[in-house]
């Protein structure tokens, strides 16, 4: 098998897994055969008063990359 991995950002306001899962949702609605994520690096902002407002990730994220389909 070969794998192609791509790095991606994304964010949400409710947590980092729910960032993370918002991420790769909309990866696997146009890349085929996910098979992993990592994460690279987590963040987010915070309000005044320190309380956190949005949490960011930066995942890599594998595929498999398929067989050409010959034609013939």
């Amino acid at each position: 098998m070969i794998a192609k991995t791509i790095r991606l950002t994304g964010s949400s306001p409710d947590s980092m897994e729910d960032a993370v899962r918002t991420v790769l949702a909309r990866a696997a609605a146009t890349i085929a055969d996910i098979t992993r994520w990592d994460l690279v690096r987590a963040g987010g902002k915070v309000d005044d008063s320190g309380v956190p407002t949005e949490f960011e990730v930066t995942i890599d994220v594998t595929f498999a990359i398929r067989d050409a389909v010959e034609h013939g």
